[in-house]
């Protein structure tokens, strides 16, 4: 009975915590593709959505599987805007607008992007082509707000040509 006390409290302990952060992760935590260079993007000459994240944001997760993952995968706006991801904690480094070298976290800093989930909508230059999104409230909300950065964004960089 002892034995089995042991091995229930070991499960518990070890085994939960491992199953939920595979959960985790395999439910959204992956699959948009991280920004590394944004100078090489933006000569694409389409808006960027830059979703400002961390590795253990809850709220980042819920974005990219409910909100992003499936623009993505309706190709809604496959050939008009470009989705890309910026951890702001793991000391990735990415190439700026500017075609520099530089920790993620800075360039995150430079835009105010302290808070994560945060939405940014970027022209070539790295200049903000509609307001920002930071957060999440109402998930139908959320969706439509995002849909029309989106639209405002790409009628911004039409305006400019």
């Amino acid at each position: 009975m002892l034995a089995m006390k042991r091995l229930l409290t070991l499960l518990l302990v070890f085994a939960i915590p491992v199953l939920t952060w595979s959960a985790y992760s395999a439910n959204g935590h992956t699959g948009l593709v991280e920004a590394e260079n944004l100078a090489e993007d933006a000569r694409q000459g389409r808006p960027i959505v830059l979703l400002v994240s961390q590795d253990h944001c809850p709220f980042c997760v819920q974005i990219k599987r409910e909100v992003l993952k499936p623009l993505i995968k309706s190709g809604e706006f496959s050939e008009e805007i470009l989705i890309r991801e910026l951890f702001i904690d793991l000391g990735t480094e990415v190439t700026d607008f500017q075609g520099k070298r530089r920790p993620s976290a800075d360039l995150a800093q430079d835009y105010g992007a302290d808070l994560t989930p945060t939405l940014l909508f970027l022209g070539p230059g790295g200049e903000e082509l509609s307001e920002r999104i930071i957060g999440i409230n109402t998930l139908d909300l959320f969706v439509l707000y995002v849909d029309s950065a989106i639209k405002e964004s790409i009628a911004a960089l039409v305006q400019r040509r």
